[in-house]
């Protein structure tokens, strides 16, 4: 096994100007692996509404208004870098759509700006001679798995194992179910099946990272806010409820297999290092709709010894 520097992170949902940022995250840390650990896709559809040649949205609760059309674009890219989607229709057409049109738009959507990604990420890293490995989040439909997998150079590693430079990277995307009924959830029986499967083809665990986009179950990794059956926030007296979110399939995993290293996401608060038994797992946490790419930034020596830090910029 050679010197390898892996640069990690995940958890841009549609963020544009974070992901931009990742494209060239590599280079910029000088990194010869790089690593995403799922959830390229927003979560929501912002319609701009056109009236009597106004333009209005609502994001964030505050509302905007755009009098003139050549402001459009600021506005939208506003958006796009909190990783919403803009839609510019008028108050009319936004009226006839109905329930399957919603989920018709935002599904083109998605995939428009993932191809658009995609494409970006391939041509970046192919010009810095860097590997990057990808997986889907929770919320990456399967209907995006197509483009995941339409990348010359960068290469959606779920569900296998790709060797890059004496080193194996395990690869599993998704997350347990959960009350938001995320698109690629599955249970903790079917996530140990999936990794003791592709465990089992790893050659040396020594010189193995897990990236698997959930994080293991009651650790620093895992701690986020608890959500009732309404999907509204729970409260613990003044402050918001907190509980393990992670998956115990996952730690029990890296607590029998050992890998070298384990990278996670899912979990935006988390943001952390921790170790179980000799394993150095770490969530590189999210602030994807502020524009800043949080990450970490792992040296592994030639005799397996890890080294690291969690960046932001």
């Amino acid at each position: 096994m050679r010197k390898l520097k892996v640069f990690y992170a995940g958890d841009l949902h549609g963020g544009e100007t974070a992901f931009r940022k990742f494209t060239n995250a590599g280079a910029f840390y000088k990194a010869d692996l790089v690593i995403f650990g799922g959830d390229f896709t927003g979560k929501m559809v912002v319609p701009i509404v056109e009236k009597s040649g106004v333009y209005t949205c609502t994001y964030y609760g505050s509302t905007v208004k755009v009098k003139k059309a050549k402001d459009l674009p600021d506005l939208e890219r506003n958006l796009r870098n909190a990783g919403f989607y803009p839609l510019i229709i008028s108050e009319g057409e936004l009226n006839k759509l109905n329930e399957e049109d919603a989920e018709r738009i935002i599904k083109e959507m998605q995939m428009e700006v993932l191809e658009q990604w995609i494409k970006l990420a391939d041509e970046r890293f192919k010009a810095v001679g860097i590997p990057c490995v990808i997986i889907p989040g929770s919320v990456d439909d399967y209907y995006l798995d197509e483009i995941l997998n339409s990348g010359n150079y960068v290469q959606n590693g779920d569900g296998k194992i790709i060797n890059v430079n004496g080193i194996e990277i395990l690869s599993i995307g998704g997350s347990k179910p959960s009350v938001f009924k995320y698109p690629r959830e599955f249970s903790e029986e079917e996530f140990a099946e999936k990794i003791n499967k592709l465990a089992a083809q790893v050659k040396d665990m020594k010189k193995c990272i897990f990236n698997i986009h959930i994080p293991p179950f009651d650790t620093d990794l895992d701690l986020g806010t608890l959500y009732d059956d309404d999907l509204k926030p729970v409260l613990d007296g003044d402050s918001l409820a907190t509980a393990p979110a992670g998956s115990k399939a996952v730690r029990e995993a890296i607590e029998k297999y050992q890998p070298l290293l384990s990278l996670h996401g899912h979990v935006h608060e988390s943001r952390g290092i921790t170790t179980l038994g000799k394993t150095i797992c770490i969530n590189a946490g999210t602030d994807y709709d502020q524009g800043l790419l949080r990450g970490a930034l792992i040296d592994i020596s030639v005799d397996g010894n890890v080294s690291y830090t969690l960046t932001a910029g």
